[in-house]
């Protein structure tokens, strides 16, 4: 092996060594975390941000609300919350006796 040789495959070792050092092991380690059944922050904005009505529902308005709203909860969000009382009032569903208004 010549002189030459040995020395492309030093230069060419030692840059793939450093692309590893410092490309492929920063982005190994900057990588998000993905878990399992995480909510990410804008779908907690998305899920909290529905506006209650400025007029009540109608119950069938208030019915596609609650199917529209079905990840959302009544505490969090305000849309819900009006269409679940709606439909209460309208006697179409029973809320838990421990529920306060």
């Amino acid at each position: 092996m010549s002189e030459l040789e040995i020395t492309v495959i030093v230069v060419v070792g030692t840059l793939a060594l450093l692309g590893v050092v410092f490309w492929l092991l920063p982005w190994l380690l900057d990588r998000p975390v993905q878990v399992p059944g995480a909510v990410s922050v804008s779908e907690l904005l998305e899920r909290e941000c529905h506006s209650a009505p400025k007029v009540p529902y109608t119950v069938e308005q208030a019915h596609r609300v609650m199917q529209l709203r079905i990840d959302c909860d009544t505490a969090t969000c305000p849309a819900k919350y009006a269409a679940f009382w709606t439909v209460v009032d309208a006697g179409h569903a029973t809320p838990d006796p421990r529920v306060v208004r």
